[in-house]
Parts: structure tokens; sequence; C-alpha cells
């Protein structure tokens, strides 16, 4: 239960992310629906992961100040829910965009 709220409260944040830069630029809907997801599938990814090269660079910088050596903790990535839905929605988007244009192709 608790997963499907998570996908709704995510899908329901990127489509009014994705509402209010089609309103401010003022293109359709559908014209950033999958730079919008795009973009959201790398903010979650960035910002839900821990370890990688952000962390790696503060350890070094930490490591180099202090003269102390800090061991160099592996860690594996594993994706979240709001990471899901962003790829769901980036794949739909980009259906829904190759339909919309497909006299263009």
């Amino acid at each position: 239960m608790k997963n499907v709220m998570v996908f709704i409260v995510t899908s329901a944040v990127i489509v009014l992310v994705n509402v209010v830069f089609s309103f401010v630029i003022n293109v359709h809907f559908i014209d950033l629906a999958f730079i919008v997801g795009l973009l959201s599938a790398v903010v979650f990814k960035f910002f839900t992961s821990s370890g990688g090269l952000t962390f790696n660079m503060l350890r070094l910088q930490a490591q180099a100040q202090t003269g102390m050596k800090v061991e160099e903790v592996k860690k594996a990535y594993t994706p979240s829910i709001p990471f899901y839905t962003a790829i769901a929605y980036t794949v739909i988007s980009l259906i829904a965009t190759i339909v919309n244009y497909k006299e263009y192709f």
C-alpha cells in the first residue's frame, strides 16, 4: 500500500512540474513531458543514491584536509519507487510524443 501511495504522489509531482513548466514557457504539455520525465529520473537517481562520485569527492576532500585516511565504503545503487515512477513516466511520455508527432517521422 505504501508503494502505491509513493507511486501516486511521485506521478502527481512530476505531472505538476510538467504543467507548471509548460505554463511558464507557454508550450504544450506533451512537448515537455519527455524532458521533465528524463530530468526527474536523473534527479531521483542522483539524490537517492548513496556513495558514488559525489560521496568520493567529499571523502577525498576531507582526507586531504585532515590528513587522516578514510576507508572507502563500497555501496551499490538500489533503485527506489520514485526512480521507477520517473522511468515509467519517461517511457509513457516518449510513446505519447511519438504518437502525437507520428506524421513528422
